[in-house]
């Protein structure tokens, strides 16, 4: 079966990036085909630059006939599209763009922010003489209430693409301390299958299993990523 990976793509023409499922068979060169519509120029003038989970880069592809997995991608890499026609170096001067700011003040202010939503849980927790760590996790143990096994969810881990899949598990485990979300994700983009320093904690498939803190679990309606799409997808 082929692998698929999942990767984050940018562009010189965009400063928002956004993830697509490839097979690791496709191409360099099918892959630029399917990026001319992102970058807006053909697939002869479209440079590709890879980077790994952290951002660092790794390499230029060039050799259009090799595979993904022949280039040296993995998943939760991103691929960096640029336009070295030059024809769209107009749309990377941002100076004529009118942009929205606030300014700190007026962020302060705002009752629906993450800072006020931070700031509630401070003061509640100052009220309780309680102190709130992110690792110890009085956030991580509010959090943790509202979500539940059988939650389909996108696990948005800071430096990483997200991932999606179901709550397996919700609570405290044995490797370290604190509230814990078990993921079984519906992609093999997981470290384990369950089971942690020799505890299953639930049961799922090789490298479908993660175990992730509730600050970085979102639930709702996430269905499956498409594996391979067109700009309509996007």
């Amino acid at each position: 079966m082929t692998e698929v990976y999942a990767l984050e793509i940018s562009s010189n023409v965009s400063e928002f990036p956004y993830e697509k499922k490839y097979p690791s068979s496709l191409t360099l060169g099918e892959l630029k085909k399917k990026l001319e519509l992102v970058v807006g120029a053909t697939s002869e003038n479209i440079h590709i630059e890879l980077h790994d989970a952290e951002g660092k880069f790794v390499s230029s592809l060039t050799d259009a006939a090799k595979s993904l997995k022949e280039l040296g991608v993995k998943d939760g890499m991103r691929l960096h599209a640029v336009d070295v026609s030059g024809q769209n170096a107009e749309l990377q001067d941002d100076s004529m763009v009118e942009k929205y700011t606030i300014s700190d003040d007026q962020y302060d202010k705002r009752e629906d922010s993450v800072r006020a939503w931070k700031k509630k849980l401070l003061a509640e927790n100052a009220a309780g003489h309680q102190q709130l760590t992110p690792e110890r996790g009085d956030v991580n143990e509010e959090i943790a209430k509202k979500i539940k096994v059988g939650d389909r969810c996108e696990v948005r881990v800071r430096g990483a693409v997200p991932r999606r899949g179901v709550v397996a598990f919700v609570g405290e485990t044995k490797f370290k301390e604190g509230p814990w979300v078990g993921v079984t994700y519906d992609e093999p983009v997981g470290k384990n299958d369950g089971i942690v320093a020799g505890v299953r904690y639930f049961q799922c498939g090789d490298k479908h299993g993660g175990f992730v803190r509730p600050v970085d679990v979102a639930t709702g309606d996430f269905p499956p990523f498409p594996i391979v799409g067109d700009m309509d997808e996007i």
